[in-house]
């Protein structure tokens, strides 16, 4: 078995080079994050170490439309990237009565949850996550409303909308 790290790089090295590597670049496995710490820090280890690694700094695998990489959770992110986070992995967003359902890819449920909560939205009671669905309870069926409509605009482009879509599909039919 290798030695974990180089002479002289610790554990608080490594980490703070994985984290640095994490907001910088998309590392989609174990083997590629071994590879860029060797790379770019010096930093030798082996796929046990950087387990216990991944386990110790919070590290997730999130998914965008390229795939799966490792990334950090809203828990583990400056207060102010929660709209960041929501911006990212926020795919649709839709009211039934006082509940909110907001879907996301694959595996991205809980940094979602984790954001709405951070957000501490006064309309919302809880939120619930799945791997790629989250569902928040709002106070009221109105309160749902706001909820989405903070979470559209939070989440800018990337959210599709059906309601809306619909709506404006029946809004053009009127006018032919």
């Amino acid at each position: 078995m290798g030695k974990s790290f180089v002479e002289g790089k610790g554990k608080a090295e490594r980490h703070r080079a994985l984290l640095e590597l994490v907001d910088t670049k998309r590392l989609r496995t174990q083997e590629e994050l071994c590879a860029a710490l060797a790379g770019h820090y010096g930093i030798t280890c082996d796929q046990g170490t950087i387990s216990r690694d991944i386990k110790e700094l919070g590290l997730v695998r999130l998914s965008d439309a390229d795939g799966l990489y490792y990334g950090r959770t809203p828990a583990v992110l400056p207060a102010s990237d929660e709209a960041f986070v929501l911006s990212r992995l926020v795919r649709r967003v839709q009211a039934a009565e006082n509940l909110v359902v907001v879907h996301t890819d694959a595996a991205n449920a809980h940094p979602v949850a984790e954001a709405i909560d951070r957000l501490a939205f006064p309309e919302v009671i809880g939120t619930v996550a799945g791997d790629n669905t989250v569902l928040v309870v709002a106070k009221t069926k109105s309160k749902a409303r706001q909820v989405v409509e903070q979470l559209e605009r939070l989440a800018g482009s990337n959210v599709q909308n059906e309601p809306r879509a619909k709506a404006g599909a029946k809004a053009g039919k009127k006018g032919k």
